[in-house]
């Protein structure tokens, strides 16, 4: 990355703008098999590379890193899981567990990751849900919290639902949720597990079919889907040093076509590790002073905090970080009151911003503050 200087440009609102100015390149990788794909920086968010990557399209077993992480931060690890009459009735691929047949749920959570079974799933949603609508529920509200609008689960498998689907961006921002929970990461990065059922009566191996995990330098997981509706899927991340990548692969193919989904995140991650840079980003540190109409302190303060922060920047990215403020209030004044933003924009589109607060609060001028300063006047008081 080639070293950048910041411009400092005061307008008439008191308006401060930085800018940092590379030469334009490509901005997108190129020649996907998938027809829905992003690639974001795990840090910031933001996206690197993408291609329809906000059209609600099924999303096949990807659909399992909501559901695990819904089962991790609701479940007791040790709780005993019963296989039900319609959780052993899913479609392959599965446990095949027989109805009744009892489990410790984390060593479901294995079964569910590692080879994706669809038993499994609902075995899981039943006893964390009371029912897999009612776990449907618990998934579309974690969704919500996400940001997700437009994301909607049904299933806790992922078969194909015209009411189940949601973008390649969104489910790269669920998947990035839970990456942040250890027990989510240490599941999805087991080659293998073997547990049996609670009376022993059966044992079960399941192996990882992530084969991302051992083709890339730096892979985490995350998780592969496949249906028919949904093509073949797959949700990746790796770690390089101090950078986490997070991919989304839709609709990547059909059969035969299997080995897409690795090609193609395979493109994306070398994409984004070879073409962007962290680069630490930070404004002036500075008091500005706004004047107050009508108010007993002509100013109050607003402190320009230390708003650094670390984005992923490729050549050609324009970064611009504006500060506005009013020239003047109107007394009164209320401290920590919001009178500006700052706005940081990548390539012209607003990326985030925080607000600005007042310092002190300034009171309006009033008739017994008119009197005071009479009488320390005529008396000649300072």
């Amino acid at each position: 990355m080639k070293s950048f200087k910041n411009f400092l440009l005061i307008i008439p609102v008191l308006s401060l703008l930085v800018c940092c100015i590379f030469c334009p390149i490509t901005t997108q990788a190129a020649g996907l098999y998938s027809k829905y794909s992003v690639l974001i920086d795990a840090d910031s968010g933001r996206i690197l590379s993408g291609s329809n990557e906000t059209t609600a399209v099924s999303m096949a077993s990807t659909t399992k890193i909501m559901t695990l992480i819904i089962a991790l931060e609701n479940c007791d690890k040790n709780f005993v899981a019963t296989t039900s009459a319609y959780a052993a009735s899913m479609p392959d691929v599965q446990l095949n567990a027989v109805t009744g047949e009892q489990f410790i749920i984390n060593d479901l959570y294995y079964s569910l990751m590692l080879e994706s079974h669809n038993d499994t799933a609902v075995a899981i949603a039943e006893h964390i849900g009371g029912s897999v609508k009612g776990f449907a529920k618990l998934m579309n509200q974690k969704a919500a919290e996400l940001g997700c609008n437009k994301t909607h689960f049904v299933t806790p498998n992922g078969l194909d639902s015209d009411k189940h689907y949601t973008t390649a961006y969104e489910l790269c921002l669920i998947a990035d949720y839970a990456l942040k929970n250890s027990g989510f990461r240490k599941i999805i990065t087991t080659p293998s597990y073997s547990f049996s059922n609670i009376s022993g009566s059966k044992q079960y191996s399941v192996n990882n079919k992530d084969a991302f995990l051992t083709q890339y330098n730096g892979a985490i997981g995350v998780k592969t889907g496949f249906t028919r509706k949904a093509g073949y899927c797959f949700c990746g991340a790796a770690k390089r040093k101090n950078t986490t990548l997070i991919s989304a692969v839709l609709a990547c193919g059909w059969p035969p076509n299997k080995t897409y989904k690795w090609k193609d995140t395979k493109k994306l991650m070398d994409y984004g590790f070879n073409n962007f840079t962290k680069v630490n980003f930070k404004p002036e540190n500075k008091n500005v002073k706004i004047f107050v109409k009508g108010g007993q302190s002509p100013y109050t303060y607003v402190k320009l905090k230390d708003n650094s922060c670390k984005l992923m920047l490729s050549s050609s990215d324009t970064v611009t970080y504006k500060i506005k403020l009013p020239r003047t209030l109107d007394a009164p004044v209320s401290k920590n009151s919001i009178i500006g933003y700052v706005k940081l924009f990548i390539n012209n589109k607003l990326y985030h911003q925080t607000p600005l607060r007042t310092e002190n609060s300034v009171k309006a001028v009033d008739i017994n503050y008119i009197r005071y300063i009479l009488i320390h006047t005529l008396c000649g008081i300072s």
